[in-house]
């Protein structure tokens, strides 16, 4: 019977497919960088899942200290037709039979009311505008926004009341993983061990005149030093026109359990 995920408890290691490959393994994506921030939303037709991928995407060099990937609704192989290796800087992950969805308890609602907010109006009246037509009546999935470290525990947990009720961009992501004290933190300095090394050097080297002093680079308020560049990304790929899939055909993505061992 599925259940809540929360904070502490051990998300499983399974094989997913993306719309640019199939089989990849989980354990190896927490692996690459931790922590990992991954995010579910509806299928990657809807406006408010298209406009959240291209948010995320747009401000991806914001995201210093960790990871994304995004969890959508949808067939990998039906989105390879639009979506490239080279399209989002983050992993796509295809879970168009909502096994996880489902494993996690992640609620779907068919009031419109309930869950779209003030945001994911604004956002579906431009997509009208655009030529999407919702299915009148069709549930709809909700989201979920968890940090993971590399062995998959929860550091995290958020279940979004509305469609619209995950992280606003990666700026948002990275000011989170700074509240939640999950960046790494510059090493202090011991200060007798420094003065011990200061004192020495300066009895072994002569004074010299002082050199003009130097201007600091800016840091941001948590005392980190800022990025070159927002984006290291470059332009991305404009996201192609809606496509709503029908849920009712897709096909199950590769999971549990993950046949591999512990390497």
């Amino acid at each position: 019977m599925a259940e809540r995920i929360a904070v502490g408890d051990k998300l499983p290691f399974f094989l997913y497919d993306t719309p640019y490959s199939a089989q990849n393994r989980f354990r190896d994506l927490l692996a690459a960088k931790s922590p990992l921030v991954l995010i579910f939303m509806a299928n990657f037709g809807h406006p408010i899942t298209r406009t959240f991928a291209s948010r995320y995407a747009e401000t991806y060099g914001a995201l210093r200290d960790g990871a994304l990937a995004l969890v959508v609704r949808s067939r990998a192989d039906k989105l390879s037709r639009s979506i490239g290796p080279d399209t989002l800087p983050y992993p796509l992950l295809c879970d168009a039979d909502g096994v996880l969805y489902e494993y996690l308890d992640i609620p779907q609602n068919s009031s419109t009311l309930m869950t779209y907010s003030l945001e994911g109006w604004r956002i579906l009246r431009q997509a009208r505008k655009q030529g999407y037509r919702a299915v009148k009546g069709a549930p709809q999935q909700l989201p979920l926004t968890l940090i993971l470290d590399r062995d998959g525990t929860v550091l995290f947990c958020h279940y979004g009341a509305s469609l619209t009720d995950v992280p606003e961009d990666c700026e948002a992501i990275q000011s989170l993983l700074e509240e939640l004290d999950l960046t790494p933190e510059e090493p202090e300095i011991d200060a007798r061990a420094f003065h011990q090394v200061y004192d020495t050097h300066s009895e072994a080297v002569p004074e010299e005149e002082p050199e003009e002093p130097t201007r600091r680079s800016r840091r941001s308020r948590h005392g980190r030093r800022r990025p070159a560049a927002v984006d290291d990304f470059g332009p991305t790929e404009s996201i192609r026109e809606y496509n709503t899939p029908e849920l009712d055909k897709t096909s199950v993505v590769s999971l549990f359990d993950d046949p591999y061992g512990d390497d």
